[in-house]
């Protein structure tokens, strides 16, 4: 195997895990009962072909819809910078007509992530970047 092809099967591995350890019974995937499709499920050849190779080191796998199960037409290779967007607890919000999630909000700003959910949590976001803005 490749390092490229090692880096997708330990990918492979942790996406069966995440569904499927008994270590997880209690856990997220678990609770909201998604799994691996039955093509990935035992076959690692079928998820790289249906995957590809991972565009660069700095990507993960995503699942699109994040309450789906894995499988071709729910997930893709993303920057992990990007991951945090497609979590169910990302605060997304509206900037300049776009939406974005709070932490890019704070890249985009320059301003501290803290200073910005602090904002946020008092009702005071919109308030506060019209002023600085």
């Amino acid at each position: 195997m490749t390092k490229r092809s090692m880096k997708e099967y330990r990918i492979w591995k942790a996406m069966k895990a995440r569904c499927y350890s008994p270590s997880q019974t209690k856990g997220y995937y678990k609770a909201h009962g998604i799994e691996v499709c039955d093509r990935w499920k035992n076959s690692f050849e079928n998820f790289l072909a249906d995957m590809g190779r991972i565009p660069g080191d700095d990507y993960s796998i995503e699942r699109i819809d994040v309450y789906g199960n894995y499988s071709p037409e729910n997930c893709k290779w993303i920057p992990q910078r990007d991951q945090s967007k497609n979590r169910c607890n990302s605060i997304m919000v509206e900037y300049h007509g776009k939406s974005m999630c709070l932490k890019d909000l704070s890249r985009e700003l320059s301003i501290k992530y803290t200073t910005i959910y602090g904002w946020y949590r008092k009702g005071q976001l919109i308030e506060r970047i019209r002023r600085i803005a």
